[in-house]
C-alpha cells in the first residue's frame, strides 16, 4: 500500500519528507546549541572561583553541585591518590544515603571503577556498572539497579592526583557528558595541586617555626610553590615597582627573565590607566581586592584579559609598604564568552529569518518574539510583546479546550520536558494556519520562571496528512472490494459451503476482539478469514460437492488448497501477511497437519485463530457428505483438543464466547464492511 501511495502522489511524499527533515534538523540544531551554551556558561561561572581558591572543600562542593545538576546525577565523590599510590582516599562526598560509608572506605586502585580511571589516566563512563567486572561494592551500601558511573582523573604534569566520580540511575551517560566532566576535572586539577602544595607548605611552617631548618624548608616550599603554580604571583610597591615575580608571571607577559620583568613599572602594563587608579583606590580603602578584571599589555604589545586578587601588606604603623597579588590569565574565557555572544547573535539572526518558525520567550523579565512572526501571521512582533494575551485570542475557538487540557496535564507532571501541541491560529488576513507549538519552562538567574519555545507552521503537513488519509480510505475500499470478489469466486465454485468463509470471518474477528487485538489487526484477521479457502477454486467442483467419502487422491487434492491460496494471494500487497495466514490455516498446534507440519508458535497467531473458527463453523454446518454435527459437538471437539490440535488461549476465548457471552453465527452472510 505504501508503494501505491508513493506512485500516485510523488510530490506529496517528497514534500512530506522535506518537511520532516527540515523540522528534525532544526530541532537538532536548537538542542545542540542550547547544550553547548549551557556548558560554556557553566565553565565560565566556575572557572574564576576555581583558579583563585585554595580551599579544596569549597572547590569540590561548588564543582560537585554544578556538574551533578548538569549531568542529572544523584551522587558525587572526590578521591585523592594515597602516598604509596595503592589507594584512593575519599575527600568529599555527596550521597543521599551512604555518605558516611563512602567517606570511610578507601578504594583499591586495582579493583574499582575510579581506580581503573586513575591507572589509565583517561576519563571513562561505565553504563553497565552492575555487570562490569571492575565494580566494587562499598561495605554498608546497597546495589543499585541500572546504575551508571562516570569518572575523570586529576592529572598535573602527567602526575595523577586523584579523580572525581559521579553516579546516575537509569539513562546512560554520553560522550558529551564525559567531555564536560573531563573539562571540569582539568580545571580542578591545578587547584588540587596548588592546595596540596599550599597545605604541605603550611604544615612545614607550623612544625619548624622555632628552628633555622624550619625557615629554610618553608622558604624552599614557598619557592617551589611560587615556581610551579600556573598563575602569576607578584610583589610590588604602591608606586608600581615590581619587587618579585614568579616564572608563570614572567612567561605570561612574554618576558625572558624575572630581572627583565622587574625593570618595568606595573603602570606600563595597564591598557587603561583609569583601571589602575581604580585598583589603587580600592586597595587604599579595603586593603584587598578579589576578582578584579583588567586588560593588560604583554611585552610585545598584545593584550591580555586578567583577573587580579591582591592583598596589601602594611607595617606596624599601618603604612602600606607593598602588595602581594595573583594574576590569572582569563583571555580564553573572555574569548569563549565573546564567541558565545556571537553564537547567540547568529542563532537569533537565523531564527529571525528562517521561514515558518517563530521563537518566543514569555513570562520573564524580557518578553521576546522573533521578528519573522510578521511573515507567518502578518502581525509585528511588538504586538505580542506589548499584549501578552494577543496570541491566545488568535487561537481557533475549537482548539482552546484541547490546549487548556494539554497545559493542565503538563502542570500535573511538574512541567517536565517539552509541552507539544497542535492547533490553528488566525492570521491578520483572517485565514487560519496549523502550527506546532513546542514550549518548555526555564528558571532564569533571578529565579523567575518563564516559558520559551517555537511555533512551527505545519499547515502543509496537515494538508498532506488529510490527503494521505483520503488515499488510504480509497485503497482500503479497493482492497475490500477485491477480497469480496475473491470470496464470490469461491462461493460460485462451491455453493454448498456458500457463506462458510463469511461466518468463519465473523467468529475469528470476535475471538481476536476478545483477545485484545487492535482494530487494524482485527481487519487483517477478518480479510484473511474471508479468503482462507480461496485455494479451493483450483479443485474440481465434483470433488467439492461429492456426497460420499473422498478417495486418497481426492483428499490430497483438497490438502493442496492452502498452498494454492498462498500462490494466488502472495503477489497482492496487503498490509497484513494474508497469504501466509491462508497457507497456515490448516496447520495444527501439535504439528500433525498440513501443508508443512508447523506446530505451536511456528504458526502465526492469526492462523491459529482462523483454524479454531474454521473447525467450529465446518462441524456445525451441513456438508455434502454429512449433516450438521451441531454447535455443541463442535465445541466439545475444541475443548477436547485444546493444547493438542488447537491453541489453548484461542480455544478458551472461543468457548467462552459461545457458552458465557451467547455468541451465534450470523444467519445471513456477513457484509465485508
Amino acid at each position: 500500500m505504501t508503494n501505491t501511495t508513493t506512485e500516485n502522489n510523488p510530490h506529496l511524499v517528497e514534500l512530506n519528507e522535506k518537511l520532516q527533515n527540515e523540522i528534525s534538523d532544526r530541532i537538532k540544531i536548537e538542542k545542540e546549541l542550547k547544550r553547548k551554551n549551557r556548558e560554556l556558561e557553566l565553565i565560565l561561572k566556575t572557572s574564576r572561583y576555581i583558579n583563585s581558591s585554595l580551599d579544596l572543600n569549597e572547590v569540590f562542593q561548588r564543582i560537585a553541585i554544578v556538574i551533578m545538576d548538569h549531568l542529572n546525577s544523584y551522587g558525587c565523590a572526590v578521591y585523592l591518590l594515597s602516598g604509596d599510590g595503592k589507594e584512593l582516599l575519599p575527600q568529599f562526598v555527596i550521597d543521599p544515603d551512604y555518605e558516611k560509608e563512602i567517606m570511610a572506605t578507601p578504594l583499591d586502585i586495582n579493583s574499582s571503577f575510579t581506580g581503573k580511571v586513575v591507572k589509565s589516566k583517561v576519563s571513562m563512563m561505565f553504563n553497565d556498572a552492575g555487570l562490569n567486572k571492575n565494580g566494587f561494592q562499598i561495605p554498608g551500601t546497597s546495589e543499585e539497579a541500572e546504575e551508571r558511573i562516570i569518572a575523570a582523573p586529576f592529572i598535573f604534569n602527567n602526575e595523577v592526583l586523584g579523580a572525581i566520580c559521579l553516579n546516575r540511575i537509569g539513562p546512560f551517560f554520553t560522550k558529551n557528558d564525559l567531555n564536560l566532566l573531563d573539562t571540569f576535572a582539568n580545571y580542578v586539577t591545578t587547584t588540587v595541586k596548588n592546595a596540596q602544595n599550599y597545605r604541605n607548605f603550611q604544615h612545614e611552617i607550623l612544625e619548624r617555626t622555632s628552628a633555622e631548618k624550619a625557615k629554610e624548608e618553608s622558604e624552599k616550599q614557598f619557592m617551589d610553590l611560587r615556581s610551579n603554580v600556573p598563575v602569576g604571583l607578584f610583589r610590588a610597591t604602591p608606586e608600581g615597582k615590581f619587587l618579585s615575580a614568579n616564572p608563570a608571571m614572567v612567561s605570561m607577559f612574554g618576558f625572558d627573565s624575572e630581572q627583565e620583568f622587574l625593570s618595568i613599572s606595573s603602570t606600563e602594563l595597564f591598557v587603561n590607566i583609569k583601571a589602575r587608579d581604580n585598583l589603587i583606590s580600592i586597595l587604599e580603602k579595603e586593603n584587598s581586592i578579589r576578582d578584579f578584571e583588567v586588560n593588560l599589555y604583554k611585552k610585545n604589545g598584545d593584550k591580555l584579559w586578567c583577573l587580579l586578587n591582591v592583598n596589601t601588606v602594611r607595617d606596624d604603623s599601618g603604612k602600606w609598604i607593598y602588595q602581594d597579588g595573583i594574576v590569572t590569565d582569563i583571555s580564553r574565557e573572555k574569548l569563549t564568552a565573546k564567541n558565545l555572544a556571537k553564537t547567540q547573535f547568529r542563532l537569533a539572526t537565523i531564527l529571525d529569518n528562517v521561514p515558518n518558525i517563530i521563537l518566543y520567550e514569555t513570562g520573564g523579565s524580557k518578553e521576546f518574539v522573533s521578528t519573522n512572526v510578521y511573515e507567518m501571521l502578518g502581525y509585528p512582533a511588538e504586538d505580542f510583546i506589548n499584549d501578552k494575551d494577543k496570541f491566545s485570542t488568535l487561537i481557533h475557538p475549537d482548539d482552546k479546550e484541547y490546549i487548556n487540557q494539554k497545559y493542565l496535564d503538563w502542570e500535573k507532571s511538574g512541567k517536565q520536558g517539552i509541552l507539544t501541541s497542535w492547533f490553528r491560529i488566525r492570521k491578520a488576513d483572517d485565514s487560519y494556519i496549523w502550527i506546532e507549538d513546542r514550549m518548555l519552562e526555564i528558571t532564569g538567574k533571578d529565579n523567575i520562571k518563564y516559558h520559551a519555545g517555537v511555533n512551527i507552521d505545519i499547515t502543509n503537513l496537515k494538508n498532506a496528512e488529510e490527503q494521505l488519509k483520503e488515499s488510504y480510505s480509497t485503497l482500503q475500499r479497493i482492497l475490500e472490494e477485491t477480497v469480496e470478489g475473491l470470496v464470490q469466486a469461491v462461493e460460485m465454485r462451491d455453493p454448498y459451503t456458500a457463506g462458510h468463509q463469511r461466518r468463519v470471518s465473523d467468529l475469528a474477528s470476535a475471538i481476536a476482539t476478545n483477545m485484545g487485538f487492535s482494530e487494524e489487526e482485527i481487519n487483517g484477521i477478518k480479510l484473511a478469514a474471508l479468503v482462507h479457502d480461496i485455494g479451493k477454486i483450483n479443485i474440481p467442483a465434483e470433488i467439492l460437492s461429492k456426497p460420499g467419502k473422498l478417495s486418497v487422491t481426492e483428499f490430497n487434492l483438497i490438502k493442496m488448497h492452502p498452498q494454492t491460496g498462498y500462490d494466488i494471494l502472495k503477489s497482492i500487497e496487503f498490509p497484513w501477511p494474508i497469504a501466509t495466514i491462508v497457507l497456515q490455516h490448516q496447520e495444527r498446534y501439535d504439528g500433525s497437519s498440513y501443508p508443512n507440519g508447523l506446530k505451536g508458535e511456528e504458526i502465526l497467531i492469526k492462523a491459529r485463530i482462523i483454524a479454531v473458527a474454521d473447525v467450529i463453523e465446518a462441524m456445525s454446518s451441513h456438508r455434502p457428505y454429512r449433516p450438521s454435527l451441531g454447535i455443541d459437538f463442535a465445541l466439545e471437539e475444541i475443548e477436547k483438543n485444546r493444547d493438542i490440535l488447537y491453541d489453548p488461549e484461542v480455544s478458551d476465548i472461543c468457548l467462552n464466547l459461545f457458552r458465557e457471552k451467547g455468541y451465534e453465527f450470523p444467519k445471513a452472510p456477513a457484509d465485508i464492511n
